[in-house]
């Protein structure tokens, strides 16, 4: 049996090398094309609402979902080393399986297109069923670990420096791509130290001061809403009226921009952070946006015509 395998082996390295030197004979000139761009357009940042162990469970070992790095927090009693680390599952010319279902900018089921960061944090929930009316569950959602905040700053920062496609916009979270269905990262996590890092967008405070006192007078309505929210990335249906999709939008955006309050309610605030991002990231739109929101200001309501 010795023998035999042996001889196996053997004439398996041999086809290997032959195959390889076959590969090699190919007459292959390069010769690169100026249009073109890269796999990698948007970074999502998750939590991963269980701790490291369960994570690793089910990040690493199960076969529903995956992720391309995990970031463990201090403290974990199930984390078995001394020092925090990140660890690397999938690699990142691969397809991990982190966003499912999602959209942002034009692209959807962004798994195809995206690096995905799992961070251990877990929030406290309410069990199901929710009140009647409740857009999402209520949590209880915990600060982040400060020494893994650091550790992922360092990491989205040298992911975005080797794909440089990935502009602040992009930098998202799974509650972006994802609100009918997903909260994560939460309204705790850092998202402006991030951007004062490097990392993501953030808007000017002057240009949201504006906003805010043009919106006091008069709020946009929610058809101009739904276009800027749809302007800025997320996904969101042209309806005119403040749905469950809407709200959904609306309290995800708070939690990224606004995490004081996140209550899913169309507000001055919150229409002059959403205006203020636009006018930033996506001037033209906005400018757009802002003639329509004069027009529908020129043009007399229904009461005021009576």
């Amino acid at each position: 049996m010795d023998l035999l395998g042996n001889r196996m082996r053997y004439w398996g390295i041999l086809l290997a090398i032959l195959l390889a030197s076959c590969s090699s004979d190919l007459p292959i000139t390069q010769l690169p094309a100026k249009s073109y761009n890269q796999r990698v357009q948007f970074l999502v940042l998750h939590f991963t609402a269980e701790d490291f162990a369960g994570s690793v469970g089910d990040l690493a070992k199960g076969e529903e979902v995956s992720s391309h790095y995990l970031v463990p927090e201090s403290k974990d009693p199930s984390y078995p080393y001394r020092r925090l680390r990140i660890f690397q599952l999938v690699a990142e010319n691969q397809r991990a399986w982190h966003a499912g279902a999602s959209y942002w900018q034009g692209r959807s089921n962004l798994n195809d297109t995206s690096i995905g960061i799992e961070i251990v944090n877990v929030p406290h929930c309410d069990p199901p069923p929710y009140p009647l009316g409740l857009v999402r569950r209520h949590c209880n959602y915990p600060a982040f670990d400060p020494k893994q905040i650091k550790l992922v700053i360092a990491l989205a920062n040298d992911i975005l420096a080797r794909y440089p496609d990935v502009g602040p916009t992009q930098v998202v979270g799974h509650a972006d791509i994802a609100p009918n269905r997903k909260d994560d990262p939460g309204p705790r996590f850092p998202w402006f130290k991030l951007y004062q890092a490097g990392i993501g967008a953030w808007y000017n405070p002057p240009a949201k001061l504006h906003y805010q006192a043009l919106f006091t007078e008069r709020l946009p309505s929610f058809s101009l809403m739904q276009q800027a929210f749809a302007a800025y990335g997320y996904a969101i249906d042209a309806s005119g009226m403040l749905d469950k999709q809407s709200q959904a939008v609306l309290t995800v955006f708070q939690m990224h921009f606004r995490p004081a309050r996140y209550d899913g309610l169309w507000d001055a605030e919150t229409a002059a952070i959403l205006f203020a991002l636009l006018e930033k990231y996506f001037p033209a739109r906005c400018q757009q946006l802002v003639t329509q929101y004069q027009q529908d200001w020129d043009r007399p309501t229904l009461l005021e015509k009576q």
